[in-house]
Formats: structure tokens, C-alpha cells, sequence
């Protein structure tokens, strides 16, 4: 004997209502430049800056915030996703840490017109960007610093960082990733303040 229609339409709809409150709302992050930003120079006072290319893992790029359960697993936030490419954001952040940092307001993203001839080329090779099961974030990243004019490379460095939040949570591990980059601008910085007292220092014709 078949049950009858409004029977299961129902179990139907019971069906249908359970799948959808079992969906969490996605959650958006972007990563922030260091509050050092907010006093950038409206003058350019420092150096002309080009920053790129900036390479990163496959695994790295899609919209969810990844984390690791694992030596060799992956674990990937389905509702806790990036607002944009992290690439870009990486790209963009570490941009205005250096504007901020070297106070130069000449800072332009790769790539740039042909017409564009920054003082120093910032390149980075990234590795790793991510946090462990336990909330704590690494950033690895090869990087280095050229003089776009004689293509001499002023700088080379393989750096890495951690910053532990102590738990699973990912507003504090995008915080995290935030401070994680600004420190890697940080080294840039002073790679490229090092750079330029060489540079003023030479004698001339040399």
C-alpha cells in the first residue's frame, strides 16, 4: 500500500529543513597592514618600491582558510574563507607595510607599466602560510630585494615566523598571519635601509 501524498511531501520538507539548518553562515577575513600604516608619508620621501612577483603554493589558492591536522594533511574551513585571493592580500599588505616602514608613498604592485622604474624590486617566494591544529601560524618565505637599474640583487633571505594564538580560532589566526607578515616586512625594510646607506656611502663613479 503506497502512503498517501501529504504524507511524502512531509517527510519531504522535514528532510529539506534538516540539510539546511545544519549550514553554517560563511565568515569573511582579509589580513591588515601594521597600525605603522596609518602615519605613512603623504610626501615621497623614500625610496620607489616595486613589490612582486609574489609566488604562492596551489595549495594555497582557494577561498578557504586552510589548516593543518597533520604532518601531511590538510584541513580546509569550509565556511571561513578569504574576501579575496590571498595572494592579493598578501601582495597588498606587505605593500602598505613597506610604505609605512620606509615612508615612501612611490609604492606600486606587479606588474607595473614599462614607464614605472622603482628604486628596488621586492620579490617573495612563499613556502608556507598556514596554522596547526593547535592555532599556531608559520609563514615561510624565500625573498629579495633588487636594484631594478644594474639588476644587482642587494639582498637574499629565506625567513620564517610563528605566531602561536593558543587555540583553533580563526579570527585570532588571520590576526595572526596579519602579524606574520608584517614581521617579514619588517626584514625587507631594513634590508632595503642597509641598501641604501651602502649606496650613499659609495664613492662616486663606483
Amino acid at each position: 500500500m503506497r502512503p498517501p501524498i501529504k504524507i511524502l511531501i512531509t517527510g519531504l520538507c522535514i528532510v529539506v529543513l534538516t540539510g539546511c539548518g545544519v549550514t553554517k553562515p560563511s565568515r569573511f577575513y582579509i589580513l591588515t597592514a601594521s597600525e605603522d600604516s596609518s602615519s605613512q608619508a603623504s610626501a615621497a620621501t623614500g625610496p620607489a618600491l616595486g613589490i612582486g612577483p609574489v609566488r604562492f603554493p596551489a595549495y594555497l589558492d582557494r577561498p578557504e582558510i586552510v589548516q593543518r591536522s597533520g604532518s601531511n594533511q590538510l584541513h580546509y574551513a569550509g565556511s571561513d574563507r578569504w574576501a579575496e585571493p590571498l595572494k592579493s592580500a598578501f601582495s597588498r599588505t606587505l605593500a602598505d607595510n613597506l610604505a609605512a616602514l620606509l615612508q615612501s608613498d612611490r609604492v606600486t604592485l606587479y606588474p607595473w607599466p614599462r614607464t614605472t622604474r622603482p628604486d628596488y624590486q621586492v620579490s617573495v617566494d612563499v613556502m608556507r602560510f598556514d596554522a596547526d591544529a593547535d592555532g599556531t601560524v608559520m609563514l615561510m618565505a624565500g625573498w629579495k630585494v633588487i636594484r631594478p637599474e644594474d639588476k644587482s640583487v642587494v639582498a637574499r633571505n629565506r625567513t620564517s615566523y610563528t605566531e602561536a594564538t593558543g587555540k583553533l580560532d580563526y579570527p585570532a589566526i588571520v590576526a595572526a598571519q596579519s602579524h606574520a607578515v608584517e614581521r617579514l616586512s619588517r626584514d625587507i625594510a631594513d634590508s632595503i635601509r642597509r641598501a641604501r646607506r651602502d649606496s650613499n656611502s659609495r664613492p662616486p663613479g663606483l
